[in-house]
């Protein structure tokens, strides 16, 4: 149950991530800090990424109360799976043989880290 809270936890902060990656592509880059500020205050995207983002912090004090550090901490390294999944079903990105190489590394540790008593 706890290894589902935890797959849970990440694909919301993974969903997060990806809409904060499109609302900083709408961010107004200017010098005049209130049209900045207006396009951050507008932003959907950005607004609900951030919130999604919460939704796992305040989860991560839950599992802490009840699995062990050293077992949680690396579980939430999925997150560095789930994240650039998104980012290609997503947003069209591309990630490179020596990035999936990697990314299988950190899915191998995290069995490893799940498996162990």
């Amino acid at each position: 149950m706890q290894l589902l809270v935890v797959l849970l936890f990440v694909v919301v902060g993974a969903c997060g991530t990806v809409l904060m990656k499109v609302g900083a592509e709408r961010v107004v880059h200017e010098r005049n800090l209130v049209a900045v500020a207006g396009s951050l205050i507008n932003n959907w995207p950005l607004l609900c990424g951030i919130g999604l983002q919460l939704i796992p912090l305040a989860g991560w004090t839950f599992l802490l109360k009840t699995m062990p550090l050293s077992k949680l901490q690396p579980m939430i390294a999925l997150t560095y799976v789930i994240t650039p999944l998104f980012a290609v079903l997503f947003l069209g990105e591309h990630i490179p043989s020596g990035r999936m190489l990697g990314i299988g590394l950190i899915v191998m540790g995290v069995i490893l880290v799940g498996v162990s008593q």
